[in-house]
């Protein structure tokens, strides 16, 4: 075999094909994966949000969870907490602006075979950004939809995104500063 067919397949052998292959799912496509279902998720429960009809909403949701949380649906023109809604181009450009950033710092990290940590922490960042950004590109606004009953999060109205968004940042700085820490005691 040629040595660019060596370099994609591996020790692994495909039972009666005698040609061996290294694991199918590696971490990009992986984390693509997850994040390409927190995209469908989101979009998805926007679409049904969208769809309610007029007066059923704010509600609980249903069982436990509604001690918890609201369903409402609330059209987001600007960032987060309605900032800069009156630039509604402004804000188009500048999420993609940031996706593009956040796809090229994930992109090198995979190619440096960065840390999973932050790989999974920009990768929830993107696929979140990308759900708002397609919201932004087809309705010119982001729908909003779940309230956290608790203080002092009440008067905040989010989406899957906005979590993805929140948690990947956390996650990211998390690694971002652990992999500082090692650097400055001299263990990495």
């Amino acid at each position: 075999m040629s040595g660019r067919i060596r370099s994609y397949i591996g020790n692994r052998p495909i039972p009666g094909s005698g040609l061996k292959i290294r694991n199918v799912v590696n971490r990009p496509v992986l984390l693509s994966a997850a994040g390409a279902l927190i995209f469908a998720v989101d979009q998805g429960v926007k679409n049904r949000i969208e769809a309610e009809p007029a007066g059923s909403l704010p509600r609980d949701m249903e069982g436990s969870a509604g001690r918890y949380a609201r369903l409402d649906r609330y059209h987001n023109r600007g960032f987060a907490l309605g900032r800069m809604k009156e630039d509604p181009e402004a804000v188009k450009l500048v999420s993609a602006a940031g996706c593009l950033s956040v796809a090229s710092a994930l992109c090198a990290s995979f190619i440096k075979k960065g840390s999973i940590i932050t790989q999974t922490g920009l990768s929830l960042t993107l696929w979140g950004a990308l759900s708002n950004l397609a919201d932004r590109i087809s309705r010119g606004y982001v729908v909003d939809y779940l309230i956290i009953k608790k203080k002092p999060f009440s008067r905040i109205v989010i989406n899957i995104g906005d979590a993805a968004i929140f948690a990947g940042t956390l996650i990211t700085m998390f690694s971002m500063f652990a992999r500082k820490e090692r650097t400055d005691s001299g263990d990495g």
